[in-house]
């Protein structure tokens, strides 16, 4: 990127350059001297890199810095692309069960193994993000303990199973109408999960994952002793500007180290 772009006031600058295609969104006022919390965006299913971009003036135009990232597998709908989707392993709740694996043909199952034989799919994304998370690091003066991972929709599966993960690495997760995924341990960790900051905020209309569910995944991480907290509102699955501002609240309630009211 170059400089006179990175000084540009709210400036959205693309990369097709690192493992995952990523937009970055600057505050309205970047300051070079001022280390930012670093919000990490990973769209819903159909979307891309610029999806939660878009959202960042709605949430805040000056507090934080952006990366939205780009998934890696195509989604078609009547033979046309119409965006990305982090895998199957981020399917929503029970919709996976209901879609019999595509059979791949040996010869590829060959090619894949013998071209890709030291990673695993879940790795390969898991590294990408860190190398985009790094790169914008390099770039932008960015708070190395204030980065937080923002998904929405299969986003949010996503972001819940990489800062459960590695949570080490994260300020904490921001569910929008998420999910916990299928067939991973969310608690695997629980030691190092005591006290991880979580808001999971969920639409109490959403027909794609209901609010129990929302629920239920709540009580899961509040039993290991994650600090979660949650919020309904009165809409569907889609982002909501009173949503975005509790989202805007709490980050910066934990960045000032604010206790939540």
């Amino acid at each position: 990127m170059a400089q006179d772009r990175i000084d540009a006031r709210g400036f959205l600058a693309s990369s097709q350059s690192a493992a995952l295609v990523d937009c970055h969104y600057l505050p309205r006022q970047y300051e070079p001297n001022y280390a930012y919390p670093l919000l990490v965006l990973l769209h819903g299913k159909g979307g891309d890199e610029d999806q939660l971009v878009r959202a960042m003036p709605t949430v805040s135009r000056r507090n934080y810095i952006g990366l939205g990232l780009r998934a890696p597998h195509p989604v078609h709908k009547r033979d046309r692309s119409i965006g990305f989707s982090w895998g199957s392993e981020f399917d929503a709740p029970g919709r996976g069960a209901f879609r019999a694996p595509r059979p791949m043909d040996p010869a590829e199952r060959f090619r894949r193994a013998l071209l890709e034989p030291e990673s695993e799919p879940m790795t390969r994304l898991e590294d990408g993000i860190f190398a985009a998370i790094r790169e914008t690091r390099a770039l932008l003066h960015v708070h190395s303990e204030r980065i937080f991972l923002v998904g929405h929709g299969e986003g949010a599966a996503a972001a819940y199973r990489l800062g459960l993960s590695f949570p080490e690495r994260f300020a904490g997760v921001v569910a929008v109408n998420g999910w916990l995924p299928d067939d991973f341990q969310a608690l695997a960790r629980f030691d190092a999960l005591r006290g991880f900051p979580v808001l999971a905020v969920h639409g109490a209309w959403n027909s794609r994952v209901p609010l129990d569910h929302a629920h239920r995944d709540v009580a899961t991480l509040r039993a290991g002793g994650l600090q979660v907290a949650f919020q309904a509102y009165p809409c569907n699955h889609r982002l909501g500007a009173d949503m975005l501002a509790d989202v805007d609240t709490w980050i910066m309630n934990h960045c000032t180290n604010q206790p939540l009211a």
